[in-house]
């Protein structure tokens, strides 16, 4: 049975798990009291008792939002969680934004005979997807029945560590492709429908493509120079949404001076422990203001804070490594660091990766750590099994 929440005490909130998603959520969660885990078993458990509406309800993957949705109290966050997770909906939910970016859906196997505009670019990606898996950028002349071979292939590699839930590859969205730097927001509307700004990261592309998501950090610069774009973006993506307590992790892309968004994740921070970056090098924990109702002081933090980058990096299992035969150097990754605040490694052998780190480094350092290969971290097991050293 759901808890009884006591509705003149603190915020009462549930955290949803699934335990055959993707690590890192969970594994580098900070204490945070009042925030309630339940697994995919207690939910099902759950489902036909709606939680009372001021509960505070988050997901550490988009495989439990269907679930998640059935427990929803309120019809305008049930409406939203549709509206954002089915990526077509969601780009017709921002024409009133952005008028000029249109998506339509096409069956994988037709990409070939899709009418692109010879002279655009496009991305398709699964109407479901995690982890970049299936992202592909359509330039004139590409090879699009390749496309179609290695997106199939590559959605089918994925499925062994992530539910059809989380990915799929029957369906494609395409949209033009929106040319800039990558960056990435996690915030939450609170009580009243304001937006509140937990975490604004840069992602700048790897220099090896497979490891599409190594790193993303933040500093004082990228607040300074996104944070009040941002409250006002969010605050007019409310006029069209109309919810509360809504946490959201979502992406963009820097056009012209302007952050336009290519997708949004709701109820949920950024995966894999992306969220908890603010909490384990600055202090700021995304559960415990979502659960509050308070804004973190950004001025405050970045006055005090060392005016370096902070940044929260996946190490992926390598192109080339073979898992039964190797094993992560763990020791080996953490010394080409300056300083590293927290490090959780993975069973790589159930994982897509090997572990997570959470670092400060100098400015000067991040193109460096962009060309990180982790082939280059995989020797031969020993007498050693399971979890790195």
């Amino acid at each position: 049975m759901l808890m009884p929440l006591d509705q003149h005490s603190t915020p009462y909130g549930w955290l949803l798990t699934d335990p055959d998603a993707e690590a890192g959520a969970i594994e580098t969660l900070p204490p945070t009291p009042g925030l309630q885990q339940w697994t995919r078993r207690q939910i099902a458990e759950a489902i036909g008792t709606p939680f009372l509406p001021a509960a505070k309800v988050s997901v550490t993957s988009e495989s439990l939002l269907d679930l998640a949705t059935l427990l929803l109290p309120d019809v305008a966050s049930r409406q939203a969680v549709v509206r954002l997770k089915d990526k077509l909906a969601c780009r017709q939910l921002l024409l009133p934004l952005f008028p000029g970016i249109v998506a339509q859906t096409v069956p994988l196997h037709t990409l070939p005979a899709f009418p692109f505009d010879p002279g655009q670019s496009y991305v398709v990606k699964p109407v479901k997807g995690c982890f970049g898996s299936g992202v592909r950028v359509v330039t004139p002349g590409a090879d699009l029945h390749g496309f179609v071979a290695e997106i199939a292939a590559e959605v089918e590699r994925h499925r062994a560590v992530l539910s059809d839930g989380v990915l799929s590859a029957d369906t494609l969205i395409v949209e033009p492709y929106i040319e800039g730097e990558e960056y990435a927001v996690d915030m939450f509307y609170d009580g009243v429908g304001r937006p509140i700004i937990t975490g604004i990261y840069h992602h700048p592309m790897p220099r090896n493509p497979a490891y599409l998501h190594l790193l993303y950090a933040t500093s004082r610069e990228l607040f300074a120079q996104f944070y009040d774009p941002l409250v006002r973006f969010f605050t007019a993506f409310n006029r069209l949404l109309g919810v509360r307590s809504f946490p959201i992790h979502a992406e963009f892309r820097l056009r012209n001076g302007e952050l336009v968004p290519i997708e949004f994740n709701p109820l949920r921070f950024g995966g894999m422990g992306l969220a908890n970056l603010g909490y384990h090098t600055l202090g700021v924990n995304a559960y415990r203001h979502f659960l509050d109702d308070t804004s973190p002081d950004w001025q405050h933090i970045w006055e005090t804070a060392p005016p370096s980058v902070y940044a929260f990096i996946i190490a992926y299992n390598g192109r080339r490594a073979e898992l039964q035969t190797q094993r992560p150097d763990w020791p080996a990754l953490q010394r080409r660091f300056s300083h590293i605040h927290h490090a959780v490694p993975f069973d790589y052998q159930r994982q897509l990766a090997f572990g997570v780190l959470y670092v400060e480094e100098p400015r000067e350092r991040v193109a460096e750590l962009l060309r990180l290969e982790f082939d280059d971290f995989f020797v031969p097991i020993t007498e050693m099994h399971g979890l790195p050293a």
